[in-house]
């Protein structure tokens, strides 16, 4: 088996158990995630796994493919546990999220469509920042963290290699890094260092 493709599988089994520990640690109450965070990446994740898909980026789109499955039941399952309780700066990032979605349909040009594509990720994320800010216990940092590096582990199972096919995964990294990251520093100005590892 080529080493790309054991990577690849690796980073695939590791995402399919990390949203399994996700999705059992929202229904035990251990974590409340930011429900629209999760309905906005639900979208463009599952538009730019289209796109790879459609470019013939060829087995490595199989990662955005779970995490579009992931992130639609974790958007679920904060609607059912009732995690909706929003701000209008929340509903703001939303509606500009919805907003680049169309400005992004109507693109025809590849390159205009990634980078709207991580603009519309940095809106989604946002309002998981401004709530990880108050309580930085709500949300899983090692999971996260994992996420990074899965999509890391993705890379080599390209089968094209493009600035277009690489700038959306890359952000992803660098979001969830940065995520886990916001989270530490915040459990470690709150003395909640003991959640850490949710």
């Amino acid at each position: 088996m080529p080493l790309a493709t054991i990577f690849l599988t690796l980073a695939a089994i590791s995402n399919v158990i990390g949203y399994g520990v996700y999705l059992w640690m929202i229904i035990k109450n251990k974590i409340k995630p930011h429900g629209i965070t999760y309905l906005i990446w639900s979208i463009i994740v599952g538009l730019n796994f289209t796109i790879q898909v459609i470019s013939g980026v060829g087995k490595g789109a199989a990662l955005l493919g779970i995490n579009f499955a992931g992130c639609t039941l974790v958007f679920i399952f904060c609607y059912l546990k009732k995690h909706i309780a929003y701000d209008r700066i929340d509903w703001v990032c939303f509606f500009l999220a919805i907003f680049a979605v169309i400005l992004w349909l109507l693109t025809k040009t590849p390159i205009y469509s990634v980078i709207l594509s991580c603009i519309i990720d940095i809106l989604a994320i946002l309002p998981s920042f401004r709530k990880t800010f108050n309580k930085p216990y709500e949300d899983s940092a090692l999971l996260f963290f994992i996420s990074g590096l899965e999509y890391l582990m993705s890379f080599p199972s390209y089968q094209i290699i493009s600035f277009i096919v690489i700038l959306y995964p890359a952000f992803v990294i660098s979001a969830d890094f940065s995520y886990a990251g916001f989270m530490f520093v915040r459990r470690v100005q709150t003395k909640k260092l003991n959640n850490f590892f949710n």
